[in-house]
């Protein structure tokens, strides 16, 4: 991406705004401009920062209608620093709705998802140096849209998910440094589409989910802790709405913020509704609620400074959640489509990705995306 001088950025600008468009956007202290077109339209796509100065974009469904094809089986390797298309990368296979982790040093867990029409319940592990991956161990299980976060210790825990007949509680975790999987406790309740937060003490917190894959469709209100030393899960209470398909981040304080998704009837349950999980207190308070109602984004959510959180998917404009007031704004910026699945990931401290996702209504992905600007703070 090609860097201007603020003179002549701001010439472009007004220029384009004259016309009726935008090359950039303010919005409050955040902005917007359009970033690198993606090798292929994504969604139910990752989103992967390797922690090594690249982003990646795995997979995903390339077709209208959410289907796959040829690039499903891609990866767009992003330079995080000119956040420029720097190569495509291939899978060992075209995966829809993969589910992937970063491992310590720069390579990617990528696992699950659907793959020739059925749940996988193969992995792969991508190494954006090479550009290809190898194969992983295989799960104990086929899985898609497990519970999955990356562990203090650089461990992968994989729980849960739906293996193409119901939703499963059983998890297992990948050792990067044995290259293998094994067994750990127990999900204390089967779910599928639940949001995993890792916490300040090492531990997890998985919320929500159910089974939101086929009927009856199930949203529950239940979470639960993961303990990595012990290898057990225990109850952590539950949320006063039961969703899944929602977002959840973790804040300065170490609480974890719980956001929108859906009840049991999808589409027509969109929440606006907004939960804390109090860590110390071990329990769940109301928060407030979103300016809009949203679901379908679990990788839309980033933590901005003074206590803010920006939820970037499930609707034609972002907005910022004000954790103190418990309320959400809409920002004044238009993405050109309600997109649902998106991802947003960090490059650095100031900057941002957000990527792809699907028109709702006509389920086409996009290989549009957008470079945020964040606050200094």
């Amino acid at each position: 991406m090609r860097r201007f001088s603020a003179p002549l950025f701001l010439l472009l600008l007004t220029a384009c705004m004259a016309s009726g468009g935008s090359a950039a956007e303010q919005a409050g202290d955040i902005r917007f401009e359009n970033g690198p077109l993606l090798g292929a339209p994504r969604a139910t796509h990752q989103l992967v920062s390797t922690g090594k100065g690249q982003l990646l974009a795995i997979g995903g469904c390339v077709r209208a209608g959410c289907e796959v094809g040829p690039a499903s089986s891609t990866v767009d390797i992003i330079d995080a620093a000119t956040m420029e298309l720097a190569g495509t990368g291939h899978l060992l296979a075209g995966r829809i709705q993969p589910s992937a982790a970063p491992l310590p040093d720069g390579r990617v867990l990528i696992l699950g998802g659907w793959v020739d029409a059925r749940v996988a319940a193969t992995t792969e592990i991508f190494d954006p140096a090479t550009g290809r991956s190898t194969a992983g161990p295989a799960m104990a299980a086929p899985r898609n849209a497990p519970a999955v976060v990356r562990l203090a210790d650089g461990r992968i825990l994989i729980a849960g998910g739906y293996d193409g007949t119901d939703v499963r509680a059983d998890a297992e975790i990948f050792d990067p440094a044995s290259g293998r999987l094994t067994a750990t406790g127990s999900l204390g309740a089967a779910r599928s589409g639940a949001t995993a937060t890792l916490l300040a003490d090492g531990r997890v917190l998985v919320a929500g989910g159910g089974r939101p894959d086929r009927e009856p469709r199930q949203a529950l209100a239940s979470a639960e802790l993961f303990d990595p030393a012990a290898g057990r899960f225990a109850a952590a209470g539950a949320m006063a709405q039961g969703r899944y398909k929602h977002g959840a981040v973790r804040l300065a304080t170490g609480d974890v913020l719980i956001v929108g998704g859906s009840d049991a009837r999808d589409y027509g349950g969109k929440l606006r509704s907004v939960e804390r999980f109090d860590v110390a207190a071990g329990r769940f308070v109301s928060a407030g609620n979103l300016a809009d109602p949203r679901f379908k984004i679990s990788d839309g959510l980033l933590l901005l400074p003074g206590n803010r959180v920006l939820v970037a998917a499930g609707d034609t404009a972002p907005e910022i959640f004000d954790v103190a007031r418990g309320t959400g704004a809409r920002l004044d910026y238009d993405l050109g489509g309600q997109w649902n699945y998106m991802t947003l990931v960090r490059a650095d401290a100031h900057t941002a990705l957000l990527a792809g996702g699907y028109r709702e209504g006509r389920i086409e992905p996009t290989d549009r995306s957008w470079i945020i600007h964040l606050p200094r703070g």
